[in-house]
């Protein structure tokens, strides 16, 4: 199903720097991965017995989720009353529809989110400076988690203590926020922890940190809002993470995965975050100055350099760091195709706050169902009994959605039937796959009407999936890819939906497919190591 997507998020992975021996275990592919999927219960289709697992930790301690749940309660900023009512139904499957269907409406700067240039400065958000402007390259790759002396705000001083290495690019800031569980309150608190003007400054022009991870909803402390935010984002080389959730993640150097949704023109994003502690083939993403050909902090005029100066906003791009990253998300667009409608998904973002009407900041605001685009189904989609037991998005596994992935050609002249799964003869142990069908040929989610001759799976072309293949655990459905001019192969994959409870789908926040040195299927695929400081 193709219903409509969710508000402006990124999505945050870790992996941790562990030894080969745990390293091996975490490309493997368990059955035990997931404690309690959700395929596994004793009961049918109207069992009494499901517990929907919540959890913050997968894959048996190498994958930790740093991303907090949206609920009402939910702080925002300078607000006591929480996010409020952010997700609603649009379609029940018990008045009469064939599938559940939400939809949601929030500001785009809500829970863990990230800061394009256009936030504080309104010539880089008239120049397109956007979202999908900013650079994979830094948004993936290996961090650094550290503890902030807990009695001050992130001062030059602190960040001098900190003694950080040349080469860091991509750093964690845990402080007094996470001891006080700031982001479990209700009420917003403007007494948080964060960066002095001082101290922004100092980071910008004494360090390699190009990704500025933060654990409260400002990286810019209450009193020093407006300059330590500008001196961040100046020459916009340098992404705010802000509200992260770094309870219980030991201090240490992770690889990350940040993957905002592509939304064209908004000058935030709500964030995923997860965090991997293995070692794997995502590994291979090293950080290297050239991989982004046109910086965006690369442009001669300076931040006031006139309404828009002579600013070119970088190029559209889908991939990153010289054909490593590989962004097969489509672009959120009002043209955008939406599922049994001529019209596309229309409006679905606008601007609530604006500096040209007096406001120190530029905010954006989004509503969507929440299959639009790229997304993917949780269990409740289509079988109700699953989505009054609250088998909701955040229920899904992320060690089912990260990992290596074979991406095939199907038949082009075919629906995907049992015989065309036969035919395709994807191996045993293979347990993620992304097919290419018709639809990537006729460029179907670039058409403005929707098609109902779209290729997808029939009845028995499921089932045979279903009973001879790995391809479950038990099977998650992500929908509307962008495959176009990716090579067939094994990749590593990375696919991160927001964690909206109650939701049963969701946008993914970004899937970012990496390439995978291996050609091997999955329980054969042997990672590989690196130095942190040659990637960092």
């Amino acid at each position: 199903m193709n219903p409509q997507p969710h508000a402006l998020v990124l999505s945050l992975l870790f992996f941790f720097f562990f030894s080969p021996a745990l390293i091996s275990a975490t490309s493997a592919a368990t059955t035990d991965a997931y404690p309690s999927v959700y395929g596994d219960d004793s009961c049918g289709l109207g069992g009494d017995n499901l517990v929907a697992p919540r959890r913050e930790v997968y894959g048996g301690g190498q994958i930790f989720d740093i991303t907090h749940r949206y609920h009402p309660d939910m702080p925002a900023f300078e607000s006591n009353e929480g996010i409020g009512q952010f997700l609603w139904m649009v379609r029940t499957i018990k008045n009469g529809s064939i599938a559940n269907n939400s939809g949601m409406k929030m500001q785009t700067h809500t829970g863990t989110h990230l800061d394009a240039p256009g936030h504080f400065y309104d010539h880089y958000f008239q120049a397109g400076f956007d979202v999908d402007t900013l650079d994979l390259d830094v948004l993936n790759g290996p961090a650094l988690l550290v503890d902030v002396p807990r009695d001050s705000n992130i001062t030059a001083d602190v960040m001098k203590s900190l003694h950080i290495p040349k080469g860091v690019r991509r750093v964690l800031f845990r402080t007094l926020n996470t001891d006080r569980r700031l982001m479990f309150k209700k009420e917003f608190d403007s007494t948080y922890v964060a960066f002095t003007t001082n101290g922004a400054q100092w980071l910008a022009d004494n360090t390699d940190i190009k990704l500025v991870g933060v654990d409260y909803l400002s990286a810019a402390s209450y009193e020093h809002l407006t300059p330590a935010h500008l001196a961040f984002l100046k020459n916009r080389d340098i992404i705010l993470v802000e509200a992260l959730k770094l309870d219980d993640v030991p201090a240490g150097v992770y690889n990350v995965h940040c993957l905002p949704l592509r939304l064209l023109v908004a000058m935030n994003l709500r964030t995923q975050i997860h965090v991997v502690v293995i070692f794997s083939s995502i590994l291979l993403i090293s950080a290297a100055n050239d991989a982004y050909p046109s910086m965006y902090g690369d442009v001669s005029c300076g931040p006031s350099g006139g309404a828009t100066g002579n600013l070119v906003a970088p190029p559209m791009r889908e991939v990153y760091g010289n054909g490593r990253i590989f962004d097969i998300t489509h672009r959120y667009h009002p043209d955008m195709p939406s599922f049994e409608t001529d019209e596309g998904i229309g409006q679905f973002l606008w601007i609530v706050r604006r500096m040209k009407n007096g406001s120190i900041a530029n905010i954006s605001e989004m509503k969507m169902q929440t299959h639009t685009g790229t997304h993917l189904d949780a269990p409740g989609h289509f079988y109700d009994h699953y989505f009054d037991a609250g088998f909701d998005v955040d229920t899904l596994d992320l060690d089912v959605l990260n990992g290596p992935a074979l991406l095939v050609d199907a038949p082009r002249d075919r629906n995907i039937t049992a015989d065309a799964m036969k035919s395709l003869q994807i191996p045993k142990g293979v347990r993620r796959v992304l097919f290419r069908t018709l639809n990537t040929d006729r460029h179907l989610m670039f058409k403005k009407k929707f098609d109902s001759s779209y290729v997808g799976f029939t009845k028995d072309g499921a089932q045979w999936l279903v009973d001879n293949t790995d391809i479950k655990l038990d099977i998650i459905l992500v929908e509307s890819l962008k495959l176009d001019d990716v090579p067939a192969g094994i990749y590593d994959v990375h696919c991160l939906p927001l964690r909206l409870l109650g939701a049963e789908g969701s946008p993914i926040e970004e899937i970012t497919v990496l390439k995978s040195k291996s050609s091997m299927p999955e329980s054969s695929i042997h990672t590989q190591t690196s130095s942190f400081s040659s990637s960092a």
